[in-house]
């Protein structure tokens, strides 16, 4: 039997992202949701809800347009489980964040200094460390896909 690698939480096909808020508070950041989508395990009625992720750590999104429904409508929402996908997270946008300072060349970037910010790498391992309590979130779109790396969620329904 193979391990289970995901697990859909809310059925949010046929959705939409109607706003997309990041609350930056260091360890309690926040990413709220707010969206659109069909009660496909009920009614079948459209449920407006707020998707909130508390103790944000990471977040990654690759979205093509944001001016059409692409980078909106929704599909599935996700539970990772993978250890490795969430190592995979943090180390992408770690890297990430180098080239991006570095694509400028106005950073005096020393490649072999421990301490330099763009190497400097215990808070990457401080958070290996804690990984098991942080759960990975998954929101495709028909555009892209939302990643967030949280404590937790919270759905709270806004009304049909």
């Amino acid at each position: 039997m193979d391990d289970v690698k995901s697990k859909i939480l809310i059925k949010t096909f046929d959705g939409s992202l109607t706003k997309l808020a990041v609350k930056p508070k260091c360890m309690n950041s926040t990413v709220e949701f707010n969206v659109n989508y069909y009660d496909y395990d009920g009614d079948q009625s459209l449920v407006k809800a707020k998707v909130t992720f508390r103790n944000v750590i990471s977040l990654d999104f690759e979205i093509n347009l944001f001016d059409n429904y692409i980078g909106a409508e929704l599909f599935g929402f996700y539970e990772v489980f993978s250890a490795d996908k969430k190592k995979e997270m943090i180390e992408k946008i770690f890297l990430e964040r180098r080239s991006g300072f570095l694509y400028h060349g106005d950073y005096d970037y020393d490649a072999s200094e421990e301490h330099d910010m763009l190497n400097f790498r215990e808070p990457v391992e401080n958070i290996f460390a804690e990984l098991e309590q942080y759960h990975l979130y998954q929101q495709q779109t028909q555009g892209g896909i939302y990643w967030i790396m949280a404590k937790g969620y919270e759905l709270t329904n806004k009304g049909k």
